[in-house]
């Protein structure tokens, strides 16, 4: 049996933050990725560009090479990528971590690979599933129907279609605007007053004067209650109100990602792990990082500080080690 000094679940910009920080440590190590390095980033909209400078979201002191100050989806995936490749560790895509045994010092990550199941094991373990991949639901009738998408990919897909966006941040507001360029007919749908506080300072005007112009409808104090073929059934102040639609696209937050947790036996405090100052769960030696750690609490943690969160984590691994 090899054991790695670090098992870490999840190859995205936070689980590749730990590995490069286990290897500035001299731990050894083993990542685990259920798809492909950065995944996540692929299902990011075709044309965005990054709220962050680059240097805010590098890696392991590697410099992230981007055209402008804010590097776009495309660069950042070629860079996550490189970063995967250049490590001196395996990285085993295709891993989905279904639970992790033990405690620190010898650590089983049990995982199902494209050829069944496998194991790793490892002195301790780092979690940095992320949430991109769950999506939080409406939970209402009808929301399997092909039409209605959760995450948003590329407005060019939706040319003259009456697409009916679900949401009010940032994501929703930027995919409202960016279909009405590619020549969508765009509802906005959300149950606030308005449009989020926290919308970013640039996308809050142009949204409120497209709406004041008429070019997107702005339905506010309005909620889902179903979907059915080619259409969507509001609720609001003034009652119930059918929406004839040929796309619905769904943005209401994530939810982190924290089933090989659960399957792990580890406490919770609501719908979030209970974590040490150094992002140890209740199962000694298994620590979490970035959003994973947050429940539905997504919106506090970025790359930025995901970063951290790996840095403090290894950090304490690699003291216990020494």
């Amino acid at each position: 049996m090899s054991l790695a000094d670090l098992a870490i679940v999840g190859a995205g910009p936070v689980g590749l933050a730990a590995a490069y920080e286990a290897r500035r440590l001299g731990l050894s190590a083993v990542l685990l990725e259920a798809r492909r390095p950065a995944a996540s980033l692929e299902g990011f909209p075709a044309r965005m560009t990054f709220f962050s400078e680059a240097r805010k979201i590098e890696v392991g002191g590697v410099p992230l090479a981007a055209v402008g100050a804010k590097p776009s989806r495309e660069e950042a995936l070629v860079y996550y990528r490189a970063l995967a490749e250049r490590l001196p560790f395996p990285v085993l895509t295709r891993a989905r971590a279904v639970r992790v045994e033990g405690a620190f010092g010898a650590m089983r990550v049990v995982y199902e690979g494209s050829e069944g199941a496998g194991e790793v094991w490892a002195r301790a373990v780092v979690v940095a599933t992320g949430y991109f991949f769950n999506p939080r639901r409406l939970g209402v009738p009808g929301e399997e129907l092909p039409f209605v998408q959760y995450g948003y990919r590329d407005a060019l897909d939706h040319w003259l279609e009456r697409v009916l966006v679900v949401g009010g941040s940032n994501s929703a507001v930027e995919a409202a605007l960016d279909l009405l360029r590619a020549g969508a007919r765009v509802t906005l749908v959300h149950r606030g007053e308005g449009v989020r506080s926290g919308v970013k300072y640039w996308l809050r005007p142009d949204f409120e004067n497209r709406v004041r112009e008429g070019a997107i409808e702005a339905l506010y104090r309005h909620r889902v209650v179903a979907f059915e073929p080619g259409r969507a059934l509001l609720q609001g102040p003034g009652g119930a109100r059918t929406l004839a639609v040929d796309r619905a696209v769904v943005l209401i937050g994530y939810r982190a990602d924290d089933a090989v947790l659960r399957a792990s036996g580890v406490r919770f405090r609501g719908d979030a792990p209970e974590l040490s100052e150094h992002y140890e769960t209740s199962v000694p030696g298994l620590f979490v990082v970035g959003s994973a750690g947050y429940g539905s609490a997504t919106g506090s943690v970025f790359i930025e500080n995901g970063r951290e969160h790996a840095r403090v984590a290894v950090a304490e691994v690699a003291r216990r080690l020494s």
